[in-house]
């Protein structure tokens, strides 16, 4: 039973990651497609990009996601990135807030406090 469950489970994870590289393409597609079309039409961009990636690879990923799939963002955020950091920090900071599940306000209710003891009516 045991050797079952052990080659049960190696066949899931087996079966499992033939989807994993394909879930990332597809995820990623758009900004393929922008890196690609920036490849072609702003060689300099993707070499500020690559520069980028090899020596700060958190904030290349930063930059691409709040670009989304748009170049003019990308250069606009880049510029961002390069000229003002802090601001672009409190950007990147206030969209990872944004892309969060709406968070609910905890209204605390007044605490009741009973000053003394509770009386139940005594014996009967």
């Amino acid at each position: 039973m045991n050797k079952f469950i052990k080659a049960l489970s190696v066949m899931l994870v087996l079966t499992g990651s033939v989807y994993l590289p394909n879930a990332n393409a597809v995820s990623s597609g758009k900004t393929t497609e922008m890196l690609i079309t920036l490849a072609e039409t702003d060689p300099v961009l993707v070499d500020r990009l690559n520069d980028i990636a090899l020596n700060d690879p958190i904030l290349l990923q930063q930059i691409l996601k709040l670009a989304g799939s748009d170049p003019v963002k990308l250069e606009r955020l880049l510029n961002l990135a390069e000229n003002d950091p802090e601001t672009f920090a409190k950007l990147v900071t206030i969209k990872a807030v944004a892309s969060e599940p709406t968070l609910e306000l905890q209204v605390e209710s007044p605490q009741m406090s009973t000053f003394g003891a509770i009386s139940d009516g005594g014996l009967m």
